[in-house]
Parts: structure tokens; sequence; C-alpha cells
């Protein structure tokens, strides 16, 4: 339990640190585009503090949530599911900028003809991290598609 601004004792719950799993800073965004093999996405995001324990953390735990990661340790992970596990891949606290890869392999595809769906996008990318406790806010600030992926959706093709 912690003292929230003079306030009596409040009970807050950490969130787990997933850093080591879902924090790559070694990966380059110039690479990244070139493999063409990952959703790209900026944000501007703040951590909840004293629920966030730092940036770093927030961001894993961000990246997790959107992806494959759960709010507890689990047992059933394996090599298909770490291959899907969207990470962080450069953060600067300062300017409260976070940048997620995001595997194309994670998003569901429409069972009838394989195309990419839109909705999955949307709920991975922004739907899935909205309810965050450790996460003041996490605005899109732009967001990059591989030329491939892009051909999978219905619609005009570049």
């Amino acid at each position: 339990c912690v003292r929230v601004c003079g306030e009596g004792p409040t009970c807050v719950r950490m969130a787990l640190d997933q850093s080591n799993r879902y924090v790559k800073l070694d990966l380059d965004e110039e690479t990244l585009m070139r493999i063409e093999q990952h959703v790209l996405v900026a944000y501007h995001m703040r951590p909840k503090y004293p629920i966030a324990k730092d940036f770093i953390s927030t961001a894993a735990h961000f990246a997790a949530e959107s992806s494959t990661g759960t709010n507890v340790n689990v047992c059933t992970t394996d090599d298909h599911t770490i291959s899907v596990d969207a990470v962080a891949y450069e953060l600067d606290e300062e300017n409260e900028l976070m940048k997620i890869a995001y595997p194309v392999k994670l998003f569901d595809r429409n069972i009838t003809d394989g195309r990419a769906m839109l909705c999955s996008i949307l709920t991975l990318v922004i739907g899935n991290n909205q309810g965050m406790g450790d996460v003041e806010y996490g605005k899109i600030m732009d967001i990059w598609f591989p030329p491939d992926f892009v051909r999978l959706f219905d619609g005009l093709q570049c």
C-alpha cells in the first residue's frame, strides 16, 4: 500500500515487469522496414505513477497486453507464441515516445479468403491497451504497414 497525495493508504497493484521479453532496443527501424515483417506503431505514452514501475517496464506491459502477454506468469508459452510477440524497439522517456513492432503474423486473417482485416489491427494496436492501470495515456502518432501486408486488404491496391 502507498500514500497518494496526502490521502490515506491506497493499495496499488504493480504491473508485472515483462521488459526482458517485450523490449528489444537493439532492433532498428530501418531494418524492421526493410524486412517488412512488422507493423510499426509510434505512440505518445505516459506511465501512470505510482502504479507504473518505470517507462521501460510500462512499455513492455503495453507491448505484451497488445499482443501475446498476460498480467500473470504462465507456463504455456512456446516458441510460436514468442514469435508473434509485439516488442518495444525504441523508447524516449523525455519525449514520451514509444515505438512498437507488431509481427504481421500476429494479426488475424479472414478465414474465407485469407485477406487481412482492419478490425484485427484496430483491436490489437488500439483496443487492447486502453484499460491498463499503469498507463496514463497511449496515443497513436504514426503507423507503418509493410507494402505486401497492405496488399492483403480489400479495396484499392497499391
